[in-house]
């Protein structure tokens, strides 16, 4: 048993696989959003309704803005279907959006309320099912809640 401090070396390996796809037609997504995909591969902003299929897995937050709206006046590679949105996995302080999590939670499934907060509930009262986003991490010195995507 350690009796005081140490200092130990860490060694920052490879992210978890990133995968990505294109945004769905009629939707946004936003750089750090917590980004969903369809059955047929589109991606949406997590907690979306009206969606092309259902929504089956979240991939991450996204790397980049992506418009595919019919009426955005512009043009570029932020703009339109065709352009891929890879969604980046990793240790994130996404803010939760009911009870906050205590150390007790830490491993516990974490779920996407919408493509900004999480929520260790998976089906709010009179609700449906969220999909989950990842596990709790942990608790930062400052109280910050960290979830492991």
């Amino acid at each position: 048993m350690l009796t005081a401090d140490r200092t130990l070396r860490q060694k920052m390996g490879p992210r978890s696989p990133q995968f990505g796809g294109t945004v769905a037609a009629g939707f946004t997504v936003f750089r750090n959003s917590i980004t969903a995909v369809c059955a047929d591969g589109t991606l949406v902003p997590a907690g979306s309704t009206g969606t092309p299929s259902a929504l089956v897995a979240i991939l991450g937050l996204a790397r980049h803005m992506q418009i595919n709206t019919a009426n955005f006046p512009g043009t570029g590679p932020g703009v339109g279907g065709s352009t891929a949105v890879d969604c980046l996995t990793g240790c994130y302080d996404l803010p939760f959006s009911d009870t906050a999590p205590t150390w007790a939670d830490k491993g516990k499934p974490v779920y996407a309320v919408d493509d900004e907060t999480v929520s260790l509930t998976q089906t709010p009262e009179g609700g449906t099912a969220r999909l989950q986003v990842g596990v709790f991490a942990g608790i930062d010195a400052d109280g910050t809640p960290y979830t492991e995507i």
